[in-house]
């Protein structure tokens, strides 16, 4: 049985001036969804941001008193700091809906969205290609925090966001804490696989745990092990027995089993970082250095995760794989396994949202039995919510992309200069690939991640869907579909399908058939 979301939002449910639209993640006390938008009010704010609701209006005194300082250290960081490797968050709301008691008074960090997270990149694919660009970046959000004064305090997999660009940001800093002097002080729990040994069991006092930077240098340690090999460098079959082994091993009864597959130089790096003691760690700066010469360039390279295309592709069909949304994002907030989430409500609805497994989100709107494949179901039905025109609907953009692909994301078709799961061209989908509608600076290269692909097939569908004549002979969603596969003008121009699209079409039309659930049209 799957549990509910800590905080659940409708869809549709609008604070501030933004809509929420999709479930991404949830934790004990929080959660997180994708919103957009309303409107343009000459805020320079982006369209679609990732909102993260904490009831901190409701609860007992004692609950309220200790999510009351988890979001004033976040929002505190948020207000002080602006880093490139940081995640941004652009303003905070307050909700006022008395009408809804678990969302009145709920305080809602707007915070910049990004593709997947890196506990969700492991959890299908353990050694991602450029793994080490990966963890340069990592370091250098460290050096940023560090330099500023400042302790992360849960330094993991899922607070390591990847964005769209390819560039990595630091996230979930409701740990972090300001040094004052040689120490911060932060609450009295952590994640015990990144817990260095001297924090295990530490004394808590009255103002929490106190930690140093050297906190996440060995955070950092058990991260790049993890990344670079797909193995802890401690032993255990269980978080509580690589714990113990933690302990073992600050004690000397216990020592690393760094794997062979680790590279000799960052061999190095983690055996500086995993030290018995904090006081044998290497610092900030040093583990900088290091890592700068081990990857043979700079730490602050943008897109250096993965070779753009390889990496979205890899992101994408990782995420897609392991939890059916391609944002599966780590704000702090533990991603659901089974990427069940508040079911798409309707706004303003009472009540708890239901939960849905990704296999059938957005069931309603298109058919769950019909063979399309639960990996790429948010994306289909989202990419269709973005469009107002009704005719761009899920079932339209699942039978072409039937049709187009066979939902093949590794389609590549030279001949036609066709790629990915929507046989985009790459001249033509470099109009088409930013959400904010301005082409491409360059001419992008195959492959075509779906998470790419299929959103930019709908911005290209909602763009056509307008400019085919009014009154035209068929089903005005295949005409549309036509128009995709050609162009609008030879569809105007032949006065409906063109006879050498005529196949085409009518695949189109059984497949949108197919996928259309029962009294729906």
């Amino acid at each position: 049985m799957t549990e509910p979301y800590a905080v659940p939002v409708p869809k549709g449910y609008r604070v501030g001036g933004w809509e929420v639209r999709a479930p991404i993640a949830t934790g004990a006390f929080g959660s997180v969804y994708e919103a957009r938008r309303v409107g343009d009010d000459g805020s320079g704010l982006p369209r679609t941001a990732a909102l993260k609701f904490l009831p901190t209006g409701t609860g007992t005194p004692r609950q309220l008193t200790h999510l009351r300082e988890l979001v004033d250290r976040e929002v505190e960081l948020h207000r002080r700091l602006r880093r490139p490797r940081l995640v941004r968050m652009y303003e905070t709301l307050v909700v006022d809906d008395p009408a809804r008691p678990g969302l009145d008074g709920a305080t809602v960090l707007v915070l910049e969205k990004a593709e997947g997270s890196l506990s969700a990149l492991l959890s299908a694919v353990p050694r991602p290609a450029g793994g080490t660009a990966l963890i340069a970046q990592i370091c250098e959000g460290l050096v940023q925090l560090h330099r500023a004064g400042w302790v992360h305090g849960d330094l993991k997999p899922a607070n390591v966001l990847l964005m769209s660009d390819g560039s990595v940001r630091l996230a979930d800093f409701n740990m972090a804490a300001e040094l004052e002097g040689t120490h911060a002080y932060t609450p009295a729990f952590s994640t015990p696989d990144y817990t260095p040994p001297e924090l295990l069991w530490s004394e808590i006092g009255e103002r929490g745990r106190r930690i140093r930077p050297s906190a996440d240098v060995w955070a950092f340690g058990v991260l790049a092990h993890l990344v670079l090999t797909g193995s802890f460098p401690l032993p255990g079959g269980t978080p509580t027995a690589r714990r113990d082994a933690a302990a073992a091993y600050a004690r000397g009864t216990e020592e690393l089993r760094l794997s062979p597959e680790l590279p000799e130089a960052w061999r190095e790096i983690v055996r500086a970082c995993l030290t018995r003691t904090h006081a044998e760690r290497i610092g900030t700066d040093a583990l900088s250095l290091r890592v700068t010469a081990a990857t043979g360039k700079g730490t602050g390279t943008v897109g250096s995760v993965l070779p753009r295309r390889a990496r979205s592709r890899r992101l994408a069909l990782a995420a897609a794989a392991a939890t059916a949304a391609v944002a599966a994002l780590g704000y702090g907030i533990t991603v659901r396994g089974d990427g069940g989430g508040p079911g798409p409500g309707v706004p303003g609805a009472g009540g708890t949202a239901t939960n849905v497994s990704a296999a059938s989100y957005g069931a309603r709107e298109l058919r769950t039995d019909k063979g399309v494949p639960a990996a790429y179901r948010l994306l289909i039905v989202e990419t269709a919510h973005d469009c107002e025109r009704k005719e761009v609907s899920p079932p339209l953009i699942a039978a072409m992309l039937k049709v187009e692909s066979d939902f093949d994301p590794d389609l590549s078709d030279p001949a036609k200069d066709e790629y990915g799961i929507a046989r985009w061209t790459p001249k033509v989908l470099r109009w088409w690939m930013n959400e904010d509608g301005t082409p491409g600076e360059t001419v992008p290269e195959p492959p075509f991640p779906p998470a790419e692909s299929i959103p930019a097939m709908g911005r290209y569908l909602c763009w056509i869907t307008p400019r085919l004549d009014a009154g035209l002979p068929g089903d005005r969603r295949v005409l549309i579909a036509v128009a995709y596969r050609t162009s609008y003008d030879r569809v105007n121009d032949a006065g409906g399908v063109p006879p050498k699209y005529r196949d085409y079409a009518d695949r189109v039309a059984h497949h949108l058939e197919e996928y259309t659930p029962p009294g729906r049209t």
